[in-house]
């Protein structure tokens, strides 16, 4: 095994660890008090699906982008379209 193999390995476990971040921080997930049967896994991937469109829509922040959108409805459903 060389570096380049170990480099690649580092860096796709620090992309998982960044996204695990943004469910943690700015969506709140660890706190959240959903805990019963199948609604964790759902809200998980609504959180997902919620990211991949604010990325989509190169958003930098996906801080700022649920400031921005919170409330612009018509602007929710357009991403959502």
């Amino acid at each position: 095994m060389n570096a380049q193999y170990y480099d690649f390995g580092i860096h796709a476990h620090w992309g998982v660890e960044s996204m695990h971040y943004v469910k943690d921080v700015t969506f709140g997930e660890d706190a959240s008090l959903i805990r019963t049967k199948n609604a964790p896994t759902n809200f998980s991937i609504m959180r997902n699906i919620a990211m991949n469109v604010l990325r989509r829509e190169n958003y930098i922040s996906f801080r700022q982008a649920i400031r921005i959108l919170s409330g612009n409805i018509q602007k929710l459903c357009y991403l959502l379209e």
